[in-house]
């Protein structure tokens, strides 16, 4: 049985996708908040617009090397290492929608 031919493998590219899509969403509202509004500050040390740039250069790698993993790379333990990654791209797209939504938040308090 080859273990690359299962159709729940796409699955963890999509969640990927969805991962970046948070990211994206946080990014908006960090910009509407920040420069828009003016009534908020970024904490990331790197400051707005390279704290932006420092997770997308996590988030692209980490989408190459799962696609790497399930369709390139022919292992035993690619599927469960392509998981674990995802999980952690997963993770911080949680973290950046609930930033989204704080931002949300605090621009309905002050708009």
């Amino acid at each position: 049985m080859n273990m690359h031919s299962d159709t729940k493998q796409p699955y963890l590219l999509y969640m990927h996708i969805a991962s970046l899509l948070c990211w994206a969403f946080d990014v908006i509202t960090t910009f509407y908040v920040i420069s828009h509004l003016g009534v908020a500050v970024e904490l990331n040390p790197l400051g707005w617009p390279f704290g932006a740039w420092g997770a997308l250069m996590f988030y692209i790698p980490a989408l190459v090397f799962t696609y790497l993993l399930l369709f390139r790379m022919e292992h035993k333990y690619s599927t469960w290492a392509a998981t674990f990654i995802t999980a952690i791209a997963v993770g911080f797209g949680i973290m950046n929608f609930l930033a989204g939504l704080h931002n949300i938040e605090v621009a309905s308090l002050y708009a």
